[in-house]
């Protein structure tokens, strides 16, 4: 193990556990601080969506921030588990971009909850899925908002910052996706980076990667979401991919994989079940 991962590793404690079954494999453990006996803190869930995104951030003041809603098949089960786990308003709602993977359950998110803002990535992709979710915002009078490259905000001891896009990118494989919105997510010494579909012509406006305790793998472990500038800049300790089991891309695909066998993060994907990661900014636990 290099010097520098060492280093790394020393800067946040992890608790991990993997839940298969009956069976709890615990793999390193630290005293875990008093909070981590209920849901009190900072929270991220990444839930099981089958071949889509969805991440729900609950932050210590009581916020919610929804970062994408899985498919319009998937809305009815998203919405029943965030009310299993006591969401009655949705802070912020995101959409990283226009695709059905991302925002085909919004309107059954909208329909269900009250939400205070939505940020779009202001990219028209004019999608059914794009136009449904669009009239409901309108309909419901939710505030919209196209938060760029640069902007930042407080939620409490949370800061939220957008690193792209820029400006509308247009011109590329795949504009819907080189529109996403990428997050960063921090509070205290821990943070996350959301990173849509972000694929190549994306990842080179950002000038540097800032470090990230958390990266949620772009285009669900795709060739074209990750390369080696990027996975050395960011220096994950965690990385999340989610995909669906037997999906027709193939992903995760070689390259994405052989990056994380490189640099060693340890590594989740929803593919297995829903993701729980909870932070008092310090220590970390993960739960599968």
């Amino acid at each position: 193990m290099s010097g520098a991962r060492r280093n790394k590793n020393n800067r946040i404690t992890f608790l991990i556990r993997a839940i298969l079954i009956t069976a709890a494999v615990l793999l390193s453990a630290v005293e875990i601080p008093s909070f981590f006996s209920g849901d009190d803190g900072f929270v991220m869930y990444a839930f099981d969506v089958g071949q889509a995104d969805s991440f729900l951030f609950r932050l210590p003041g009581g916020e919610n921030v929804l970062v994408d809603a899985g498919t319009k098949k998937s809305g009815a089960t998203l919405v029943s588990r965030l009310r299993n786990l006591g969401v009655r308003k949705i802070d912020v709602l995101v959409a990283t971009h226009p695709h059905e993977d991302h925002i085909g359950g919004m309107v059954d998110v909208i329909n269900a909850f009250e939400v205070g803002r939505f940020w779009d990535s202001g990219y028209n992709h004019g999608s059914e899925a794009q136009r449904s979710m669009l009239d409901r915002l309108r309909n419901g009078h939710i505030p919209f908002e196209r938060p760029k490259a640069g902007y930042g905000e407080l939620f409490g001891d949370v800061a939220v910052e957008v690193l792209a896009p820029a400006q509308v990118i247009r011109g590329t494989a795949s504009d819907a996706n080189n529109n996403s919105i990428v997050l960063r997510v921090t509070y205290g010494g821990v943070s996350f980076l959301m990173t849509g579909d972000m694929e190549r012509d994306e990842r080179r406006t950002i000038a540097r990667f800032p470090r990230a305790s958390v990266l949620k793998m772009a285009h669900h472990g795709s060739s074209n979401g990750i390369d080696e500038r990027m996975m050395r800049e960011v220096s994950p300790d965690i990385v999340i991919f989610s995909y669906g089991k037997g999906n027709s891309y193939g992903h995760p695909h070689r390259e994405a994989m052989s990056l994380v066998q490189k640099y060693k993060p340890h590594s989740f994907n929803t593919s297995d079940g829903e993701i729980k990661i909870k932070t008092d900014g310090r220590t970390v636990t993960v739960e599968q």
